[in-house]
Formats: structure tokens, sequence, C-alpha cells
């Protein structure tokens, strides 16, 4: 499909100076100039639709929000400001002011506490009020007050803080001292208040903002908890626990407060000890939280086995240390112990109907998992129990049911299904992707129904070369508001499915053309996407990158809004008004803010970021086409170096991971600490692929060759003047492994740079993800390893894809890299790839890093290996003069004494 351009209007920015742009020649960019350089984050735009509001964030230094009007030139810049909100009225504007970097270091330096300032703005006046110490803050629904939470007094431990309610008309204040939390009602007059006095006294009270009355709900020496309101109605709910010395936890009861506006309300306590069928060794657990339906009539909250507190033990050295590890385990211990803060705290849901004073326990505090449905009537219950086993190939599998929470009866849905279920809004349906279609369910008549089986498309994801039975759905789905019907995806349509009408209805005809449509909902609406209202897709053109907007109704009747070679992202529909905001941006052009109506026939822009961009060289990104040595067509994105001249010769680095391509109308920020920035390459004079990758089975490394050799050749046969002979590849984790294996195998590359990779497939597989606790067999099978099977059933393919076991056939020199505390690729697999490599001779260098994870955490650390990545480049690509680290190695003692 060809581009479809649209006209932007003059906004009196105040935009760079061209004539000085012009003036002084241009440059790349140097590490000190990164820093200057703008992210546009968090855009938003007020009910009304006349203000807007964006945070514009350094790469190195203090950000400032922005706050403007979309029909005049009014604005203010807050510096260090975040975390804005609109109130609903859009009167005002509030956002959280952090201290300075400078001023934040310093203090954590010191071991003092950072607190951070709020700030409220008159968007008619422009006058500011700022409060300081605050830690939390939110407008209450209708505009009229504005609540804050100020941090605890200065050696004050635990217990409550000042609550601070504001009036936004008057001005004036109310200051409600401990208060432990606090949650408005719907409408947002009422604030229901748990407290903690000085004195220990505990108990509940509402603040009612119309009059600031108080007035006391539970007081005494319990704790109140876990306060929560129904959405529709004034029913509050909280728990009251009683702590017992020789018991972990309180022993809870469950409060439900009715008539919350009469001068004496309505409680009504679920107390277990009154219900003969509670089990005698439970307790309600305030771990398991407490939620309502929207009009109270039903209660959530959490069972738990009441334990003994635990004796000290008066001689720990005489205790054993020591973990048991069985092959009968059905979760690996390494992984018990990554969840076992949440198993801890795990509870049974629970249900209670106060009108009968009947409750029921939908799960049974194992792995099940659970969904309320609207309204509490049912749950949906996620069953794995049938198919734990401790021999798994990854692939996992639940049983699905309906429980009713009035009756406990439980009535299957699916068996042995690899997909969860997507309840509707209102939880009549449950739409279920199976057998390589979308299926609904009707709750109440127990019904299934194939919903895209008449269609001659695939809802399944073809493109998916995981080496799994079933793929997984191409796309996802989206309910609409009251039920109305629900938005289903293939790899490029997307179709409206109307309940209680036997028809679908194509919305978008992407196929043709090879764009994918993909449904977004700018208004955000809390009920979900109203039928009456536009529907908006965002669009992306696979064979060219174009991305853009496209609009239909609920007949599929629509048009595109736009499509460039841009990206667009943050469409977002103001409550009351049809204005729109959106961002768009490319390689070339810094991301900026656009205010539109929702046909995109007046688009203004609304802010300018990176104007510097101006005065500095900068490259352009190029499409590449090729297809991998089995014929399958792929792209990949060609950066070219920012100081380009048709004619000269430059190296190029490969940067790799899976699927980059789509890269291409990406604006790339120049960070100094990033090591495989592509746009720092570009600035130093390189070109930049990032290409596409994808594996046949059982063989991810020669795959990657397969891909990665047509890539290249296709940039070199564009003749535009990528020297042959100074190609490089360099990628991190998954990309580590295919760059370690591509560079040890094939010719093309002169150097590799390999952070974190994998390099001895069958020690790999036999490992675990230690930051998960799950092993690395289940990745290898079923995941990105497309290994397939285990090591014994095929160990050629193991040891043809191992870097380490064809490492005499490498000549390129290659940098590894490791932090020593990898919890995703035990570093032990850069220890095999150098030992191996050390003893036969070959050139490589292993740079690690003590106390480090996957990634590098510590900005020295980030710093460090970002500048030996480049100079390590540049010495074999570009023929820099090698630093002993990289000629000769550096002996331990003359390191650790280096400054």
């Amino acid at each position: 499909m060809s581009r479809i351009r649209f006209t932007i209007l003059a906004a009196g920015l105040a935009l760079a100076s061209l004539t000085l742009a012009q003036s002084q020649p241009k440059r790349t960019l140097k590490p000190d100039d990164y820093k200057q350089w703008e992210s546009l984050v968090a855009p938003q735009i007020s009910n009304d639709g006349h203000w807007l509001s964006y945070q514009i964030a350094l790469v190195d230094g203090d950000g400032r929000l922005v706050i403007r009007n979309s029909d005049n030139p009014d604005r203010a810049d807050v510096p260090n400001a975040a975390a804005a909100q609109f109130s609903d009225d859009s009167k005002w504007i509030g956002y959280t002011i952090a201290p300075p970097k400078a001023v934040s270091d310093r203090l954590r330096d010191e071991k003092k506490p950072i607190e951070n300032r709020f700030g409220l703005r008159s968007l008619a006046s422009g006058k500011e009020t700022v409060y300081d110490g605050i830690q939390a803050w939110r407008f209450l629904k209708g505009s009229k007050t504005l609540l804050l939470n100020r941090y605890r007094g200065a050696g004050k431990q635990d217990g409550g803080a000042d609550m601070v309610a504001v009036d936004l008309q008057t001005g004036q204040t109310l200051t409600i001292g401990n208060v432990i939390g606090e949650v408005p009602n719907e409408k947002g007059d009422l604030v229901a208040m748990a407290i903690v006095s000085d004195s220990g006294q505990k108990g509940v009270q509402i603040l009612d903002t119309s009059n600031d009355s108080l007035k006391t709900i539970q007081w005494g020496k319990e704790d109140p908890s876990d306060l929560s309101w129904a959405a529709k109605s004034d029913v509050l709910g909280f728990l009251v626990g009683k702590p017992d010395e020789k018991k972990l936890g309180d022993s809870e009861l469950i409060a439900l407060v009715s008539d919350i506006r009469k001068p004496q309300p309505t409680i009504k306590l679920f107390d277990p000890s009154k219900h003969p069928n509670f089990p005698k060794l439970d307790r309600v657990s305030e771990l398991g939280g407490l939620s309502l339906n929207d009009d109270g009539s039903a209660l959530a909250f959490g069972i738990s086995e009441w334990k003994d507190k635990k004796k000290p033990d008066p001689k720990p050295q005489d205790t054993p240390h020591v973990e048991v590890w069985n092959t009968k385990d059905v979760h690996e211990v390494p992984q018990q112990e990554v969840t076992a803060p949440r198993d801890r705290i795990k509870t049974i849901l629970t249900v209670w109907h106060p009108a009968t004073d009947t409750y029921h326990t939908i799960t049974d505090g194992k792995d099940q998992g659970a969904m309320l449905l609207y309204g509490f009537d049912n749950a949906v219950l996620i069953d794995p129990d049938p198919y734990e086993n401790p021999v798994t190939n990854g692939i996992h599998y639940n049983d699905i049911y309906i429980v009713n929470t009035e009756t406990g009866l439980r009535t299957k849905v699916l068996d042995h299904t690899q997909w969860i279920p997507s309840p509707s809004r209102k939880g009549k349906y449950l739409a279920f992707y199976q057998g390589k279609n979308w299926w609904l369910y009707d709750v109440a008549n127990d019904k299934k129904t194939n919903l895209t089986g008449s269609i001659k498309t695939h809802f399944d994801d073809i493109d998916d070369d995981h080496t799994i039975q079933e793929k997984p759905a191409a796309g996802t789905v989206t309910w609409l508001a009251n039920d109305h019907g629900v938005i289903l995806e293939d790899k490029y349509d997307c179709y409206l499915v109307r309940m209680g009408v036997d028809s679908i209805t194509p919305l978008t005809n992407g196929h043709k053309d090879h764009i994918v449509f993909r449904f977004t909902d700018p208004a955000h609406a809390e009920d979900g996407p109203s039928i009456q209202s536009p529907f908006f897709f965002t669009s992306h053109d696979e064979d060219t990158k174009a991305s853009g907007i496209y609009k239909c109704d609920s007949t599929g009747k629509g048009k595109m809004l736009v499509l460039d070679n841009m990206s667009f992202a943050a469409l977002t529909k103001s409550k009351d008004v049809d204005r729109m905001i959106f961002t768009m941006g490319s390689f070339v052009k810094s991301p900026d803010l656009y205010l539109t109506n929702l046909e995109f026939t007046a688009i203004k822009p609304e802010s300018k970021t990176n104007p510097q961009q101006d005065n500095f060289l900068w490259g352009h990104t190029e499409l590449i086409k090729y297809k991998s040595r089995w014929g399958k067509d792929l792209q990949g994105c060609l950066i070219y170096p920012a100081d380009y001249v048709k004619g000269r010769s430059y190296p190029m680095v490969t940067y790799i991971y899976e699927k980059l391509s789509d890269s291409l109308n990406s604006y790339m920020l120049p960070i100094d600490w990033s090591p495989y920035d592509p746009q720092v390459l570009s600035q130093n004079g390189y070109f930049v692929l990032m290409p596409d990758i994808t594996y046949k089975p059982r063989n991810p490394g020669l795959s990657a060759v397969d891909c990665l050799e047509p890539a290249v050749d296709a940039v070199l046969a564009k003749h535009v003047g990528v020297d042959s002979a100074k190609v490089g590849l360099m990628g991190h984790s998954w990309g580590a492994y295919q760059t370690a294996f591509v560079t040890t195998v094939s010719k093309v590359f002169a150097v590799g740079v390999a952070g974190a990779p994998l390099t001895e497939l069958t020690s790999m597989y036999n490992s675990f993800y230690w930051n998960a606790g799950i092993t690395d067999q289940e990745i290898f099978e079923s995941s990105q390893g497309r290994m397939e099977v285990p090591f014994w059933e095929d160990p050629k393919v193991y040891f043809d894809n191992s870097p380490v076991w064809q490492s005499a056939k490498r000549s390129a020199p290659i940098l590894i890299t490791f932090g020593d505390h990898d919890g995703a690729v035990d570093w032990h697999q850069g220890q095999y790839l150098f030992n191996t490599l050390r003893r036969m001779g070959k050139n490589a260098v292993m740079l690690v890093y003590a106390g480090e994870n996957h990634g590098l955490a510590i900005r020295a650390n980030q710093i460090d290996y970002a500048h030996r990545v480049r100079h390590f480049l540049d010495v074999y690509l570009k023929g820099a003069k090698p630093e002993p680290w990289v000629s000769s190695g550096l002996p331990l003692l003359q390191q650790q004494d280096s400054p």
C-alpha cells in the first residue's frame, strides 16, 4: 500500500536556529554530547482536551515536566517533576517533584532519606503550590478534594503518618494524623482510613470530604487492614486482626459496613469461629487481601494455614544447613527458592456471600490460579495439578473450570490446554484459543461455539518457529463494554464477533498488502471499548516497515488515517471532546507529541525534542531484503554511518538477537554506557546491520549462519561502501550465543563481541536459569533454544551447534563478557569457551564483572564495558592501536592496583 501522508499545522514552537546550524560545519557526536539527548515520555491530555503534559527525560541529567495549553502559548516547565495527573474537571494538574540527581546521589551516599515534594498547579491561573515531604497523592473523583500523604516523622520507624485533605475550591486543608492507609469511595466524597494512634489504639474512620466530618467505624486494640469499597455502592469492607504471640499473623475477622451515610452504620462480621465448617487450623489471612463486588453483596478474601511461630534455635552452629533435591520434586528446589516468598503468602481464594452468610473456597492453596468474574457469582479456576510432573519439556497444561461461588459447584470447561481463557467484561463469556481457532464459552448455558472455524485464515501464529506442537494464537482478544462483542486477531487482520449474532465482521483488510492491524483503545475506557464508538488500530506494513493508524466502525467501514515511514505510539483520546494525542518519530526524526482530531485532518505539533540534532551529522536507515539458505524471506535494518560519504569504505557491525528489522523507523538515543548502542556505533563511523534470524528445528546456531551470511551478502551487493573484510558481529545472551557460534564457523565476520553467551549446549541444557529457578532443559526443548529433544536423543545436533565443540574452526578474535552472578546463563559457559580457546592458542579476551547478573547494573561497570566493546571493535575493524588488555593482557595485581 502506498504511503498516506498528512499535513502538519504550524505551531509556533521554539525551534533551533537553522541559520546557526547552517553556518557551522556539522560533526559527529562525542560522548559529552550524548548527555543532552532527550526522550519524551508519559504524554497525557486533559479530559477537556485543552491541556497536555509530558516528561522530558535526559540521557544523563535532570529531566523536566512540560505542561502546555493546546490552544494558546501558555506553557510551564517544571524541573525534576514526574507522575503528572490532570484532575477530572481539567482545572488542575498535580505532579511529584524529586530532588535534583546530584542531591539524591549525595543523600544516598550519606544514607539519608530522600523525600519528594508535590506540586499543584491551577491550569487557569498558572499558580503553583508546592508541598514539602509528600510521598503519595491523589485527586479524588469529582475534583473537589486532593489527598496528600506525608512521610513519617523523623525517627519514626513504623505506624502512620499525616494525611492532608485539600479542598481544591477553597484551598483549606485538613490534617489527620497516624494514617496507615486510606481508600476513597467511587464517588470521591468519602475516604476510609486505617488509623494507629501513638497510644496504641487502632481503628477505622471515615472522612466525609463534603463537610470535613469524621465517623468512627471501629476502634480498639485490633489491627485494621485491607480497606476496600464496593465500586458502585457505599459499602466498605476491611479486616480486623487480633494477634497471637504463638502464631504467625493475626486472626482476622471481616467487617462489612453498609448504611455508612446514616448516623449508625450497619456492620456485619465474618467470624471464622462462628462457622463450624471453617478449617480449625486455618485463618482468614491479611496476605490474601480483600475485595468487594460492585454492590458489596460478595467479598473475596484469602485463607491460609495458621502456623506456629518458629522457636529460635538455641545452638544454630549444631544445625545442618542442607537442601534435599529429589528427582520426584515437581518443582526444582532452585525454583522453589525463587518462589518461596510468594509461596509463603499464598492463600486459598474464598468468596463470602453476606446475605446468606455462606462461603466457598475457589482454589486449594496449591498451584491453582483463579480469576473472579464480574459480580463474583462465578470464578475461573486454572488447575495445573493433573499435569504436574517433574519430567517436563517446558510445555505446561491446565484444566479450566467455572466455579459457582454460591454453591461451590465446579463445571469443567477445558482440559489439557496450554492457553488461559479471556473472560468478558461482565463475566458472561470466556473466549479461548484451541485447535487453531477462537471459541466462545457461554457461562450461563455451559455452551461452546467455534467463532472462527468458518473463516479461511490463520488464527495460529504460523511464523512461530519454536519447537512446540501447538503454535500460539497469532493475536489477542479484546472484549467490548457490556459484553457486546469481542475483537479477534489473525496474522494481519481484526474481526468483530457480536454476542448473539451468528456471523463475524472483518474490520480490516491487511492480508492483501501484508499490513498487520492491531486494535488499540485510545479512550482507555474503564469498562472497555464501546461498540458505538469508532475503533482504532495500529498498522504495520511488513514489506516496507511503514506504520500508521486505521479507523473504522463496527460494520467494518473505515479508512487508513495515516501510513508513513514513521513510528506511532501513545495514541490517547481526551474523555470529553474529540481530540487525541500521539507521538511520531523515525530514525532521523526525534519523536514528538502531536494533537489531532479523530480524522487526523488537523494535526499540530506540541513538542520539539532534540533540536540540537540539527547541528550534528546523523545517519539514516535502509531496509535490506534477503532469503535464508532454505528460502525464507527475511529483512534487515541497515543503519548508515553518521559521517557517510558515498565512495568511502566503512566497517560494519552486525547486531543480532532474533528479529530486529522492525527497528528501521525507531529513534535511537546515543547512550555512552550502552555497549551495543547502534546510534553510538553510527556516530563512530560504522554501518550497523540489524537483521532478522529465523530457525529450523534442532539447529539454532547453523540456522543463524544460514540467515546472517546471506544478510551480509545482501548488504555487500548494494555496494554502499561496506568493507567486506571489516564486518563484526555482536549480541547479548541469545544474540551472544549466535555470535559465539557464527564467528566460530563463518569466515564472513572478522571479530565477535558476545555478552553472556551459551557456549556448550549439553552442559547448558543441564544448567539452571537461576533467576527463575527453572532448568534450562525447558528453554532448550520448547522455548528459545529450539532444540526440540534432550541431548541424549540427538547428541549430534548439540555437538554441531555448540561453539565450544566447533572451536578448532575459529579464526576471528572474540570478546566474551559475564557477570559472575549471572542468573540466566551460567557464567561457567564463558569459562568453557575461554579455556578452550586459550588451550588452542586462539585470540580471546574475557571480562568478568564481580557481583553482576545477566545484564550489568552498576553504572561504572556499564561504562567500562561499553568503552571496552567499542575499543575491541575499533582494534579489529578500524586498525586502532590495541590497549594492553587487548594485546597482551594485564596481570591481576596491576588490575587491582590501577586507579
